[in-house]
């Protein structure tokens, strides 16, 4: 069997990260994430080349991956991707999916119940369906001894809709109902992770820092490269509050311009950093991973 794309290992400071892709190419026309933008404003405001995350016939090009975390004998898992046998008939592309996660987690040297936490940016299908497994004929935690961290407000929106939906019946509920989640907010430390309350593209929408290592772990604060040059740009209806998404955008971008944070997006491909361009913009940097262990800024930097 084929493992999954492992990429890495990353160092910084004691913390050893790993990106484990389930999936990276074209996924959407730009219209689809960006109403009323053209490729070329879409280009320009991009890194060069293939980093602009735009194919020459105007194809954003995404991923979907989650992030392996090993500091000292802590094991954490940063998101939790699409997950395996889940019906999913209005995302034929993670309907009934059979990824080698135990395997590729195996090949790592982690089995299931090493994981200690499990951090859950929000509660959408490819941030939270490997939480659980086919258990008989329901579901069940996949990393049972891990406390699931995710935001209070995220978990009460989407179990208070009118209709059930099958993303939160067969991932999230189980959680609750075993006993292993643990509801976290803005400034709680947890496993060496600050939690960072950032609503907008959902209602409890979170990022996470390893403040040892001044990296941080954005889920969909943004989707695109674009988006640090217009962070008014927001993500199609993917976000629940348009306004708010913006905000979070330019409060953060700010914060990580001014320190040099290493960053990683969940659809983003590899680390990359918010540097400000003049008049006091923004623009997106992917970092080269022998550069990303060695560059740390040193506020950021426990080390320092």
């Amino acid at each position: 069997m084929n493992l999954l794309d492992v990429r890495g290992p990353y160092r910084w400071n004691g913390l050893t990260a790993t990106r484990i892709v389930e999936w990276e190419g074209e996924a959407l026309p730009h219209p689809v994430l960006f109403p009323g933008r053209t490729a070329d404003e879409i280009r320009r405001a991009s890194p060069p080349g293939a980093e602009a995350r735009l194919t020459d016939a105007g194809m954003i090009v995404t991923s979907t991956q989650f992030f392996l975390l090993r500091e000292g004998v802590r094991v954490s898992i940063v998101e939790a991707g699409s997950g395996n046998g889940k019906t999913r008939p209005n995302e034929p592309y993670w309907d009934h999916q059979n990824l080698p996660y135990r395997e590729t987690l195996g090949s790592l040297g982690v089995r299931p119940e090493d994981v200690d936490y499990v951090f859950l940016s929000h509660l959408h299908p490819d941030h939270v369906g490997l939480a659980t497994t086919a258990a008989g004929e329901g579901w069940a935690p996949t990393f049972p001894r891990a406390q699931h961290v995710l935001s209070r407000r995220e978990w009460e929106y989407w179990s208070g809709l009118p209709h059930r939906l099958p993303f939160i019946e067969d991932s999230a509920r189980p959680l609750i109902d075993a006993g292993c989640v643990r509801f976290a907010g803005d400034g709680d430390s947890i496993g060496g992770i600050r939690v960072h309350d950032t609503p907008g593209h959902t209602p409890g929408h979170l990022i996470f820092e390893a403040e040892a290592a001044g990296l941080w772990f954005l889920g969909d604060l943004l989707h695109h490269p674009a988006q640090a040059a217009h962070p008014d740009w927001p993500s199609a209806q993917w976000d629940v509050d348009r306004d708010g998404g913006t905000a979070q955008r330019r409060k953060f971008f700010r914060r990580f311009a001014d320190s040099g944070a290493l960053l990683l997006g969940t659809h983003l491909g590899g680390p990359f950093r918010i540097e400000p361009v003049q008049d006091g913009a923004y623009r997106l940097r992917y970092e080269p991973a022998a550069e990303a262990e060695t560059k740390l800024p040193c506020k950021e930097s426990a080390a320092c």
